[in-house]
Formats: structure tokens, sequence, C-alpha cells
């Protein structure tokens, strides 16, 4: 049976490329912009004026 510290070197080369995606990750995160917009749209078959009339005023 391998003793723990056989098993020494592949923990640390675990534990590095584990470290090495984390600062990945945080890297391409950091290059992200700060805020984003999200847009929906939907065609309505029916005349403006009437679609208007009911999405106006939304409270």
């Amino acid at each position: 049976m391998p003793s723990v510290k056989d098993n020494i070197p592949m923990i640390k080369t675990i534990a590095l490329v584990l470290l090495a995606a984390l600062a990945l990750l945080l890297a391409f995160a950091a290059t992200r912009p700060d805020t984003f917009r999200v847009e929906r749209s939907r065609v309505i078959a029916a005349p403006p004026e009437r679609v208007y009339g009911l999405i106006h005023d939304l409270r």
C-alpha cells in the first residue's frame, strides 16, 4: 500500500492545476464588462395604436 509521502507530488500537481484554472477563470471574468443588458422583442399582429393603448402605462 503506497504511503501518503508517495502521493505528495501528485497532490501538489493537482493543487497547482486547480489554482491555475481558477486564475484563468478570474482573469477571464476581469475582462468582461461590469454591466450587461437583456432585451426582448415580440412581433404583435395589431395596429400600433391598439398596442400602445395597452402598454403605455404599465403601473
